[in-house]
């Protein structure tokens, strides 16, 4: 029994030593554990800074016309369709002109008429005068004649204004491309009667390209001093030209509308989305973080982590004044030249050593 006694306080003082042995160890552990390395950037106090602005509009056409006759009638030829280009003077549809060609040959036929007539007057008028000179004709003779003259060449005058008239609307029974242009739309078929005025075709002009921007009405005078302006359009920069300065205010959008002329001959469609952008200073002081510097923190407010006194971690609240892809504009409880934590915040907790790493 004794020996056995002696046998178990030998295992319970072996055991004691086993746990001291293993604390012991524990706590060299953990006193090694070296500061976690941070990466950190110094801020820097700013008095400003950019911000970019874009605003949006369309791509139009310099001249853009809903062409249309001068006079009714019936559709006899279409020319052209949608989507074609046309040069200036080109044909583009036509009116039936039957009735006014028979009208036109008889208007020159009484012209024939006419003619006949004042030539026959002539004649009789000429043998009056001669039998005058001889004592046998009476100036009543010549009087009636001069006077017949007098109608026919009025009659003349007449016809010849009814003809130029007549071929005047036969010419207008044609309408030709006031530019060159391409058609964006068609608005009548073969055989349909239209009036005058009638639209028939859009005809959008192929040179002088526009680009119409909406801006508010507070970044009237900001926009309208840009010394090169420029509009981009898919991915394409264009340098522009401001056309007019904005004249009032649109009562749905409440933008100001701005007129800018693009380059010459660009390849662009008409309804494109086109891009006014600039950068505009705000004079606010703040810092330049990135935006993996940035945490949560309570109630919507964001956090950064400053590596303080002691080589410890702090927790600063800032105000995010504004953000691009990569940066943040902010101000708050930091001051110019601390070290913020770049990046990795999801590894330290305030309070925590570190150790900043060697840039």
């Amino acid at each position: 029994m004794r020996t056995s006694k002696v046998l178990i306080k030998a295992s319970v003082l072996s055991a004691i030593a086993l746990v001291l042995g293993c604390s012991e160890q524990n706590e060299t552990d953990i006193t090694a554990v070296e500061p976690l390395t941070v990466s950190t950037t110094d801020v820097e106090l700013s008095p400003s800074y950019q911000v970019k602005r874009e605003y949006v509009g369309t791509v139009k056409a310099g001249q853009q016309a809903k062409l249309g006759f001068e006079l009714a009638g019936k559709i006899e030829s279409i020319l052209v369709d949608v989507g074609d280009s046309v040069a200036k003077g080109a044909a583009l549809i036509r009116l039936n002109t039957d009735l006014l060609k028979t009208e036109l040959g008889q208007l020159n036929a009484q012209d024939k008429e006419v003619r006949a007539q004042l030539k026959l007057v002539n004649a009789n008028l000429k043998r009056q005068q001669s039998l005058k000179s001889k004592g046998f004709s009476a100036d009543a003779e010549i009087d009636a004649l001069t006077s017949e003259k007098g109608v026919l060449q009025a009659n003349l005058v007449r016809l010849e204004a009814a003809i130029r008239a007549n071929r005047l609307r036969i010419e207008k029974s044609t309408i030709l491309a006031p530019y060159a242009g391409r058609i964006s739309e068609r608005y009548v078929s073969l055989g349909d009667v239209v009036n005058v005025g009638t639209p028939t075709f859009v005809l959008l002009a192929t040179e002088g390209k526009e680009a119409f921007i909406g801006i508010p009405a507070k970044q009237l005078k900001r926009v309208t001093a840009l010394t090169s302006p420029i509009i981009r359009v898919d991915d394409n920069d264009y340098a522009a030209k401001l056309l007019n300065p904005g004249a009032m205010v649109d009562t749905q959008s409440r933008s100001v509308g701005l007129r800018y002329q693009l380059p010459e001959n660009p390849d662009l469609l008409e309804g494109q989305l086109a891009y006014l952008s600039f950068d505009e200073t705000v004079q606010d002081s703040g810092y330049w973080v990135p935006l993996t510097a940035l945490i949560d923190g309570l109630r919507g407010v964001w956090n950064v982590y400053v590596v303080g006194e002691d080589n410890k971690v702090e927790r600063r609240s800032v105000n995010v004044l504004y953000a691009d892809g990569q940066r943040a504009f902010v101000s708050g409880a930091i001051e110019d030249g601390e070290a913020i934590i770049a990046s990795g915040l999801h590894r330290v907790v305030p309070g925590q050593p570190v150790q900043i790493a060697q840039q």
